[in-house]
């Protein structure tokens, strides 16, 4: 039993983060499947390097819509932007450390 609780406070202290989330925009469409396992896989890679993800609509605005609707989902942080189509959570978080 208390090597039990000692595993689960290990793997606690290990999933905490220690500093603050870096701020994602994910750039989606509704109903889009390569838009939601996007989704999936940022908050699977959120469990390592802590994040903020904010989803973005690009059909709620035309100059959106025209930079990213052929190309959705894509990660942006900052000027860097990522298309995550056929991406795995090794190359995201490989990225993302970059």
């Amino acid at each position: 039993m208390r090597g039990d609780l000692r595993r689960a406070l290990a793997l606690v202290r290990r999933r905490t983060h220690r500093g603050a989330p870096r701020r994602l925009r994910l750039y989606e469409q509704p109903d889009c499947g390569l838009c939601a396992e996007a989704y999936r896989a940022l908050r699977r890679v959120a469990l390592d390097v802590p994040l903020d993800i904010e989803c973005v609509d690009v059909t709620q605005d035309v100059a959106l819509f025209d930079r990213y609707g052929l190309r959705i989902p894509v990660l942006g942080e900052g000027a860097r932007e990522l298309d995550l189509a056929g991406l795995d959570d090794r190359q995201l978080t490989a990225w993302l450390r970059a």
